[in-house]
């Protein structure tokens, strides 16, 4: 199945076909270590789309490392809101901090060193080796795991593994403009070979591909639990004041701003006549019964907002959502 002009193919498709994003932009060297760094943070379980306004305002508040170890957290995070699992955020200043004073302000150029800062774990540290040093890896992701089960028609739970997969990306070998050859990758994925309706006919893989010559599309994938999880949330009101709390007592959306709550029984869920809610979070789905009080019960790291001034502060999707019920 191998051919040698595959990466000329899947190259010369990018170069005609690339979106324009800001961290792909021409600069120097300093300035492509530090954008492929946010960007990398950024996409983590985000769509491009979601990232490109936010990677954009980003940077013009912190454009540079410097500027980013040493700034505000609260100024950090008011700029991350709306893009969720906000220890990305953190991960990202601690980073930027080890970076500076352990490796001269230079992004390490090995796998171990990459992963020893905070945040960045197997896929992450290859895509840093592959866009900002034009190392010859070809990082994972979703999109170029659907390729390669595509092209090979791996529909069985063996197939399918980590283990054969990683086998299979040999398919991809390539060693010349590698920085171009795993965004190009990955951008066929996002755009070509979609989840749902692949555009084959401008693909440069069909020739390679069992999928579309046995015009079966359909992408297995390994089987996800997510859990349903019961809660209930504790509205306590005064005039247009609402009390929140800095989350300390579970484990998602630690140390941010969320509404008082506890984790009930399906029981008590399914029985009660309050309002309620579904959120989904993660591997989690999640169900809460919204409480209201009048009462105000003002406890430890509590503070009261205006729901007429909820953007003075940085409050999760999560809180927001919850809000959203209420004017509802």
């Amino acid at each position: 199945m191998r051919e040698s002009n595959i990466p000329n193919k899947i190259l010369k498709w990018y170069d005609n076909n690339k979106r324009i994003l800001p961290w792909r932009k021409k600069t120097s060297t300093k300035n492509r270590e530090y954008f492929t760094l946010v960007s990398e943070f950024m996409l983590q379980q985000t769509q491009v789309k979601t990232v490109v306004p936010y990677f954009e305002k980003f940077i013009k508040n912190f454009p540079n490392l410097k500027s980013l170890a040493s700034a505000n957290d609260q100024k950090i995070l008011k700029h991350w809101e709306g893009l969720g699992y906000y220890s990305r955020a953190r991960n990202l200043k601690k980073t930027a901090i080890k970076i500076l004073k352990e490796f001269n302000g230079n992004l390490p150029k090995d796998v171990e060193k990459l992963m020893s800062l905070p945040g960045i774990g197997e896929y992450t540290s290859r895509s840093i080796l592959a866009i900002a040093h034009n190392r010859p890896y070809i990082p994972m992701d979703g999109n170029v795991e659907r390729i390669i089960k595509r092209i090979f028609l791996l529909k069985e739970e063996k197939e399918i593994s980590k283990e054969n997969l990683i086998k299979k990306k040999a398919f991809f070998s390539y060693s010349k403009r590698s920085n171009d050859y795993a965004q190009a990758i990955m951008e066929i994925g996002a755009l070509v070979c979609k989840p749902i309706s692949p555009s084959c006919s401008i693909c440069p893989l069909t020739l390679n591909c069992k999928a579309f010559k046995k015009k079966d599309f359909l992408v297995k994938s390994k089987n996800k639990l997510n859990k349903t999880k019961y809660f209930e949330a504790c509205i306590y009101r005064h005039k247009n004041k609402y009390l929140l709390i800095k989350n300390k007592k579970f484990n998602f959306l630690k140390n941010l701003v969320i509404f008082p709550m506890n984790e009930i029984n399906e029981k008590k869920f399914k029985y009660s006549l309050s309002k309620k809610i579904n959120i989904k979070m993660s591997n989690m789905n999640m169900k809460i019964i919204i409480s209201e009080n009048n009462k105000l019960k003002k406890t430890r790291d509590s503070l009261l907002v205006d729901k007429s001034n909820i953007n003075k502060h940085i409050l999760p999707s999560f809180t927001k959502k919850i809000f959203n019920s209420l004017q509802n």
